[in-house]
């Protein structure tokens, strides 16, 4: 009896720590095992994967988002659970009205204003289907030629190589004076196996292009609420020749390699066979020497395997404007130039990573019993502010930093899930700066009653500034700081049923750097918090489908932040099945609703929101129809957007000074191909 616990003891600790490569159930959703019968392989099912590696072992592939409902979502900044602050035509700067601070820790290579539209190797994914798989979105509107442009393509050139790739093009010049934007972008990647999965590599490389005029809003906002005016392209600016050009492109590699391999050989003693031997000899086959035959099985137990991940980012930043002596400008720096901007910043970064992990061959849908991985980080970095009109360099510095990392993930019971990750920095630039993540994610009920899941999230982490908010030099801005490292406690409890979430958070900060109403980097040194309850939410009934979010937020100092009190955002549709099923409509209604604030306001020299106590925006419905038409693999829509100011209400400001985009008919299409 001791030795049958003691077997189950030590069986249970095994599979714990979790170097048994068997596959496992769903420990946050646990399932009563079932028999599913064989079914044909579907060769338009689309699934992809994250950058890097470790997602397609750790996490289940996601399946490509086909349904009508959100056919008509041409929008970016319309697809998250937040709404945008941004400047009157897509493709320019924006801010989430939800309190997010995107900044990492480390040397940042982000630009938050314009992440939505910029592509990186987060954004990087690879796609997996039997057959190669194209889509293709192309929308455009009536009367001021604005089009968009995505293409996407995934394919698997042999048994252990895929290769995917994106292209994206958006061109709308925009109903006001110099509010242009030209966005695009392109990546590839290409991962590839070996035959026994024992190493395996993955390549990206990644090009963004965004061209955005910039007239710093309009210069008297009862010019355009007033609506005395209707043809937008004639109502003052406040600049007219400012433009900002932002490139931004990465390259890298990550591989891995398994310490041990997947099959290991055994030896095993058989008789020899007797196929040849005589029956008299038959009788003395007892006496025949036994052979030992090498055979292989399966590993239960790895070393885990070494991963090297390579990458180099490079952003240049231009801003240019011909009238710098407007008056726009004057409450800020004094100018270098006089007669025309031509501020450029360019900032470099090499990165090396080594890293081992516990993961072998098999892989998981986000059940893993256990992972472990312990890694050090390498970067350095070079940042340029450069007068090219002059060819002078106004600023110049070299950057270092070395930093240590780890994670966990413990599943128990098929029930609970605790996930920590961690980063210090130990050398060079920003040392001693930390963060550390933590989630306890709790499965309720029982696999015959399910009653969601609960889990409860903590964020804490020392940042410093960041080399913009230390040292900057332009044209118009010049500023050299001395900021003592920033504090952030994030503490989030959430609770999930089915496809209803709802949540409270709260964020403390200590010593918050943030760009007060000078549009320069400042700080506060004293301690404040921000809290926020939010749901969101989706229900399909029968024909009719709902969906939505909202969000409840305060912060304790609304004189170095501010924030709507409440957004949110509801959308309805129905289904309606015509031409004998051959074919589904289905319109929609959206609508976007935010409580008045003193939203941010946007400098374009610095390209950032900085803080602002004259204009309020807000208390204004943004109400979207769209009418969708599903066609096999096509869905054709047109949607007729902001269709509120139909009631003469022009009070439609989505930041100081910018109104949003006026009423107008987008037609558009998404169709996946074949072949």
């Amino acid at each position: 009896m001791k030795r049958k616990l003691a077997f189950i003891f030590i069986l249970l600790i095994t599979s714990m720590i979790g170097f048994s490569q068997s596959p496992s159930q769903d420990s946050i959703a646990p399932k009563k095992p079932i028999t599913i019968p064989a079914k044909s392989i579907d060769s338009t099912f689309v699934t992809y994967n994250a950058y890097p590696f470790d997602s397609i072992y750790l996490t289940a592939s996601k399946v490509i988002d086909t349904s009508i409902f959100h056919a008509s979502d041409h929008e970016i900044l319309e697809r998250e659970h937040t709404i945008y602050s941004t400047l009157s035509n897509t493709g320019l700067a924006h801010k989430s009205m939800r309190f997010n601070y995107l900044h990492q820790v480390g040397f940042d290579m982000t630009l938050p204003a314009f992440s939505a539209y910029m592509q990186n190797e987060s954004n990087i994914v690879s796609y997996q289907s039997v057959l190669p798989y194209s889509e293709l979105r192309y929308v455009m509107t009536a009367g001021d030629k604005e089009q968009h442009l995505n293409v996407k393509f995934g394919r698997q050139f042999s048994h252990n190589l895929f290769v995917s790739f994106a292209f994206n093009t958006d061109y709308s010049p925009g109903l006001f004076k110099n509010n242009k934007s030209i966005n695009n972008y392109f990546w590839v990647n290409a991962h590839y196996l070996t035959d026994n999965k024992r190493y395996g590599a993955m390549a990206y490389w990644y090009r963004n292009k965004l061209e955005m005029g910039e007239n710093g809003g309009i210069v008297n906002d009862e010019d355009y609420s007033s609506h005395t005016e209707s043809d937008n392209s004639v109502i003052n600016v406040n600049l007219n020749s400012a433009t900002n050009f932002v490139i931004s492109s990465g390259a890298g590699i990550e591989q891995f390699f398994n310490l041990l391999p997947q099959r290991k050989q055994i030896k095993a003693t058989t008789p020899p066979t007797v196929d040849s031997i005589t029956a008299d000899t038959l009788l003395l086959r007892d006496s025949l020497p036994i052979v030992p035959q090498a055979q292989t099985k399966t590993r239960k137990f790895t070393l885990g395997r070494l991963c090297h991940s390579f990458s180099y980012l490079n952003n240049k930043l231009y801003y240019n404007e011909a009238s710098p002596g407007v008056a726009f400008y004057q409450p800020f720096d004094t100018l270098f130039n006089i007669t025309k901007s031509t501020d450029s910043t360019t900032v470099r970064a090499i990165r090396n990573t080594l890293k081992w992990n516990s993961l072998g061959y098999q892989k998981y849908n986000d059940d893993i019993p256990f992972y472990l991985y312990a890694g050090v980080t390498h970067g350095f970095y070079k940042v340029k502010h450069f007068d090219y009109l002059e060819g002078e360099t106004l600023l110049a510095r070299n950057y270092n930093q070395l930093s240590v990392n780890g994670g966990i993930i413990i599943n128990l019971f098929r029930s609970t899930r605790i996930t920590g990750q961690g980063e210090l920095i130990t050398l060079g630039y920003q040392i001693g700066d930390f963060d550390i993540k933590g989630q306890w994610k709790q499965f309720l009920g029982t696999s015959a009653k399910n009653y969601g899941q609960a889990s409860f999230d903590v964020e804490l982490k020392r940042q410093s500034a960041n080399w913009f908010e230390e040292h900057y030099a332009s044209n118009h801005f010049r500023w050299d700081n001395d900021f003592n490292a920033a504090t952030y406690l994030t503490l989030n409890l959430k609770y999930c049923y089915k496809q209803y979430c709802i949540g409270v958070k709260q964020t403390s900060i200590s010593n918050l750097i943030y760009f007060g109403t000078d549009a320069r980097p400042t700080q506060f040194s004293g301690l404040f918090s921000i809290r926020e309850a939010y749901l969101s939410f989706y229900q399909s009934l029968g024909r009719f489908e709902l969906e939505g979010f909202a969000s409840l937020q305060k912060s304790s100092n609304e004189e170095v932040v501010h924030l709507p009190l409440l957004l949110g955002q509801l959308k309805f549709g129905y289904s309606q099945p015509i031409f004998h099923k051959a074919a589904t409509l289905h319109p929609s209604l959206t609508v976007r609703y935010f409580t008045k604030y003193y939203a941010d306001a946007y400098m374009p020299a610095t390209r950032t929101f900085y803080l602002q106590n004259e204009v309020q925006i807000g208390n204004f419905p943004f109400i979207d129809l769209a009418i969708a038409l599903q066609v096999k693999k096509a869905n054709i829509y047109v949607a007729y957007s902001n269709m509120f100011l139909l009631t003469g209400n022009y009070n439609s400001f989505i930041a100081p000074h910018y109104p949003m985009r006026d009423s107008r008919i987008f037609i558009g299409v998404n169709w996946r191909l074949f072949n």
